[in-house]
């Protein structure tokens, strides 16, 4: 599978990689095979049967209250920067706690994506730090045909289709990460 070395490859190198400064406009566009829509409200009946990932705090909450069920949803209690209440998750949840710098993924964090998607289990990831750059693991390990959900600032909400082309993006986007020092303890500043 595309990205099976990923765990190898991140783990030699170290356990935090942060986002080359190149990538930036690259990752604030709209991603290929993606639809933004205003709100999950526009596509809930085409979610309602999907392998749905979310990633946020946003539409994490919508998508819950939609009463959609994400296999996986990843989110901070943060939006914009400004801390806000976590979304309410049912009780079947599996919570997950992990420490994820901004501009950077966290080894932590793509294990727990991974592991996430693959338990079986609805499984919730409240992250420290910062969750924005955790759709490319979800787009990574997500299964062809599950949509990953995410929001884009003033502009709506991202669908993202999940097949082969896109999972290859997501890793070739990952292998441009570079290792970093950013202590984990700084996760929430």
């Amino acid at each position: 599978m595309v990205g099976s070395r990923v765990f190898y490859t991140m783990g030699v190198l170290g356990s935090i990689f942060c986002m080359p400064e190149e990538l930036r406009p690259l990752l604030a566009s709209r991603a290929p095979r993606s639809m933004l829509v205003p709100s999950l409200n526009y596509v809930e009946s085409m979610l309602r049967y999907a392998r749905l990932i979310v990633v946020g705090d946003r539409v994490t909450r919508d998508a819950l209250s939609l009463g959609l069920r994400p296999v996986l949803a990843v989110y901070d209690c943060t939006e914009m920067r400004y801390n806000v209440e976590c979304p309410e998750l049912p009780r079947d949840y599996r919570r997950v706690h992990v420490a994820n710098p901004r501009s950077s993924i966290s080894l932590e964090a793509l294990n727990a994506i991974r592991d996430g998607i693959r338990s079986g289990r609805y499984t919730a990831i409240q992250v420290k730090g910062e969750e924005d750059l955790l759709a490319i693991p979800a787009i990574l390990y997500a299964d062809v045909d599950s949509i990953v959900v995410y929001g884009q600032p003033s502009r709506g909400v991202l669908l993202v289709h999940v097949d082969w082309y896109v999972k290859r993006l997501a890793w070739s986007l990952l292998r441009m990460f570079q290792p970093c020092d950013v202590p984990l303890e700084k996760a929430k500043e």
